[in-house]
């Protein structure tokens, strides 16, 4: 990265934690997601080692949230350059896994890198989303829904719940029009 570019990168967002912040700010005073910073996942009611490739017995993403409309549930992976691979052992804990980045770390990427990277997150389902130095925030990619098993859903609106009460609610919408309509009587 040239001098110039440094130090503009300097001025804006520098830390995994301020793209972090930013985003659940985003997210909870425009979008009225209720969110989580750090929540961490363990294998006290989960086996994360059978869930997911690592060997690891737990996992803490940067940002989950949940979406009071429909009631799915995002996962957020900061990273300061562009890392695909790194948000997808997350996706079997939530609908919906999205890398978060610079927007300068994006866009300084040479085209055969970005493509290389912006193809592999499409194949895997997980999104792309970049802050640039003044806060805007772009979707690059969307993330694919992922089926989420109903064990792990529970699990993970358990320790959501239990951090800070869920006011909503939790079901996802597709359920919700299913439980409407099973309960009519004719």
């Amino acid at each position: 990265m040239n001098e110039q570019k440094m130090n503009s990168w300097n001025k804006g967002i520098k830390t995994e934690s301020e793209l972090t912040k930013h985003l659940d700010n985003i997210l909870v005073e425009k979008l009225r997601f209720q969110t989580y910073l750090e929540l961490q996942i363990t294998s006290k009611n989960l086996d994360i080692k059978k869930i997911t490739p690592t060997n690891q017995d737990q996992l803490r993403i940067d940002l989950a949230a949940i979406n009071q409309f429909d009631g799915s549930i995002y996962f957020f992976e900061a990273e300061l350059q562009i890392h695909t691979q790194h948000p997808t052992i997350y996706q079997n804990f939530c609908d919906y896994c999205y890398l978060l980045c610079p927007d300068e770390q994006f866009d300084y990427l040479d085209s055969v890198t970005k493509n290389q990277q912006v193809s592999w997150a499409e194949e895997q389902g997980i999104g792309i989303i970049t802050i640039s130095e003044q806060g805007a925030l772009r979707v690059r990619l969307n993330a694919k829904r992922q089926t989420l098993r109903p064990e792990i859903r529970k699990e993970v609106l358990r320790l959501m719940n239990k951090r800070f009460h869920i006011r909503f609610s939790t079901d996802p919408l597709w359920e919700r029009t299913r439980n409407q309509h099973s309960k009519i009587e004719v």
